[in-house]
């Protein structure tokens, strides 16, 4: 049984201008998605800036958002990954006591690993935490791929349900397809510019980004694509393009914190070094895009 089918997002972590969290924003964002009806919550994801928050404030925001979604029937996957596998599963420990229905754990990154130590890696967190794991393959971030031959083989662990594929390629979407069939095992796009496609081929949803800005949208997008409506697929999906692809004309999550500022849903777009603002440029063209979408009135 899938974990969800349809859209997840990656939310988005507000910050105040010091630097320091803004949980009240982060709230507010988060009843928007589950307002806007999302299948599913990924908090401590790349969009979350994980790699400047501490441990600490990781764990703050599982449990709001756990606690935020208790009763809704919305699921929370919680951000476990780490290059250092023993940290990576302290995180998943605690994203199981804190209530999590999953977890998400990137590939090791910087110093990386081979096929067979990601085997490993991946085996060793899963065998000793009891909710469903779903591995992370981003490649253009961490150096390395997870082979559709290691897929196999890991989607073979009852604790592994799942991939995020950001690798933005539908062949090999298609060869991990083949090579899981028969298996409880689920592929969800990473890309917001390729849920059509990537649903059609059997994906069964998306873990988005662009969720941040229009849940419901995205919503319709994956549920027409699951249901076949492929006319009104096509037509939102093109409509949305513009959007999605300037979300990504500057680093993760720079954007879409411009984006929800000049929406008025968060009061300043201030992220942790190194990341900082875009320029007036980049914004022009998104804000440009948004109101072309915007005024499709879906």
């Amino acid at each position: 049984m899938s974990l969800f089918e349809g859209s997840a997002v990656a939310l988005v972590l507000p910050m105040l201008e010091d630097g320091q969290l803004d949980i009240e924003g982060f709230k507010r964002q988060v009843q928007r998605m589950i307002d806007g009806g999302v299948q599913a919550l990924l908090v401590n994801g790349t969009t979350g800036e994980t790699a400047t928050i501490t441990v600490e404030e990781e764990y703050k925001l599982v449990d709001i958002t756990v606690e935020m979604a208790k009763g809704t029937g919305v699921k929370v996957i919680a951000g476990a990954g780490n290059n250092d596998t023993y940290t990576a599963l302290q995180l998943a420990k605690y994203d199981e006591k804190a209530g999590a229905d999953a977890y998400l754990v990137v590939t090791p990154y910087y110093n990386k690993t081979s096929q067979r130590g990601l085997i490993d890696h991946y085996t060793y967190i899963a065998d000793q935490v009891n909710i469903p794991m779903i591995i992370y393959n981003v490649p253009g971030r961490t150096g390395m791929t997870i082979t559709p031959e290691t897929v196999q083989e890991l989607a073979k662990h009852p604790h592994i349900i799942g991939m995020k594929d950001a690798t933005d390629n539908i062949s090999y979407l298609m060869e991990c397809l083949t090579r899981t069939q028969g298996l409880d095992f689920d592929i969800y796009s990473g890309c917001d510019d390729n849920i059509l496609p990537f649903i059609a081929a059997g994906g069964k949803g998306v873990i988005s980004v662009t969720s941040n800005l229009y849940p419901r949208e995205i919503e319709m997008l994956a549920q027409a694509s699951l249901k076949g409506d492929l006319e009104f697929a096509r037509k939102l999906a093109i409509d949305l393009n513009d959007v999605s692809k300037n979300l990504f004309i500057d680093v993760n999550p720079i954007m879409p914190k411009a984006a929800l500022k000049h929406m008025g849903i968060i009061k300043n777009a201030s992220l942790r070094r190194p990341l900082i603002e875009t320029t007036k440029e980049n914004k022009d063209k998104l804000f440009k895009a948004m109101d072309l979408f915007e005024s499709k009135r879906y």
